[in-house]
């Protein structure tokens, strides 16, 4: 599969003279993880969300006023448009970078992220398991019952692109398998690069009520808005700046989610699991005849870069989780980190 399809054309570029407030604001306004950093009409850098840690790392002073170009990323790794998919989703991965200028010739044509490359596999189960649900629905209008095994057969291949699926079909998140597997990934980068990793199990309180109350289907539409507040796609709550493209949403199962947030600590993750808290607690989901009040708990654990693994962060989060419920529910707590005080 060639590139080209996937190219965000006429990408957002600042000039290389351009200060660091001015370039941060282009990145808060366009809610994008990276700008192309332009000298003359050349590529002169990239500068990323991950640039802009090491500047707030740091311990320069007065930075804002400064040209962008003194803490981009020069001579960035970039792809040409008739590349191959495949081969850019390896060069990104290889070199551990999330965003990737793409070039025709020496120009400029745009610019790719890995999770626009990641959706393709995505898509691509989904365009299957549609094509397959089709061809079911025409063979049992053919065969009737006259050939059970055959159309038994069909519906398991059916069953195995549903598994595949990365997304879960009534939210519309990342599902368990997707989380699972790029959370297996954050933890070998943030081991190979010594960064802190941290993840978020949260739970809705007494969802089983609701279900007996207002029914499966009511249950059904409130999993569905609370993923939307959880991935930052309910504009007038205000908690889209608490997520960012890096961090990844999914939900476990049942009405448990998780959240991975690469380079954030458990500190930094505890705000982010206060904010969607707060956000939850103060929504009212007004689903047919009726308005509804909820809350959730949040348990916060942080990658022990030592030691740890994917499964003891999530055994980590998930405890951090049920010591929320056991202390009141609708709160956030903390795994203690090795040698520190657990958060309250």
């Amino acid at each position: 599969m060639k590139l080209a399809k996937w190219v965000t054309e006429d990408p957002v570029t600042v000039d290389s003279s351009a200060t660091l407030a001015e370039s941060v604001r282009v990145m808060t306004v366009r809610n994008i993880g990276a700008v192309l950093v332009l000298s003359g009409d050349g590529l002169a850098g990239i500068f990323t969300e991950r640039d802009l840690l090491k500047v707030l790392a740091s311990d320069a002073a007065d930075v804002l006023d400064k040209p962008v170009s003194s803490f981009m990323t020069t001579s960035p790794i970039c792809a040409k448009v008739d590349e191959d998919y495949n081969d850019v989703y390896m060069k990104m991965k290889a070199n551990n970078i999330r965003h990737i200028p793409i070039l025709d010739g020496e120009r400029l044509v745009g610019i790719v992220s890995i999770r626009d490359l990641s959706n393709v596999y995505q898509n691509k189960l989904e365009s299957d398991f549609q094509g397959a649900r089709k061809q079911l629905e025409k063979l049992r209008e053919l065969l009737g019952e006259s050939d059970t095994d055959r159309v038994l057969i069909l519906m398991q291949e059916i069953e195995r692109y549903r598994e595949l699926s990365l997304t879960d079909e009534l939210t519309g998140l990342f599902n368990k398998r997707y989380f699972m597997d790029r959370l297996k990934e954050e933890v070998a980068r943030a081991r190979r690069n010594s960064q802190h990793l941290s993840l978020i199990f949260c739970d809705i309180d007494h969802f089983k009520r609701i279900n007996d109350t207002y029914g499966h289907s009511v249950g059904d539409r409130v999993l569905m808005e609370i993923g939307g507040i959880l991935a930052g796609q309910i504009d007038e709550l205000n908690v889209i700046s608490r997520l960012r493209k890096s961090d990844i949403v999914a939900r476990y199962g049942g009405e448990e989610f998780v959240v991975i947030l690469p380079e954030t600590d458990n500190s930094g993750a505890f705000l982010a699991a206060e904010k969607m808290r707060n956000s939850i607690e103060k929504h009212l989901f007004q689903i047919k005849d009726y308005e509804i009040k909820l809350t959730m708990s949040f348990g916060v654990a942080q990658l022990c870069l030592e030691s740890g693994d994917f499964r003891e962060l999530i055994k980590h989060a998930d405890e951090a989780m049920y010591l929320a419920k056991s202390s009141g529910r609708n709160c956030v707590k903390i795994y203690p980190v090795a040698g520190r005080k657990a958060n309250p």
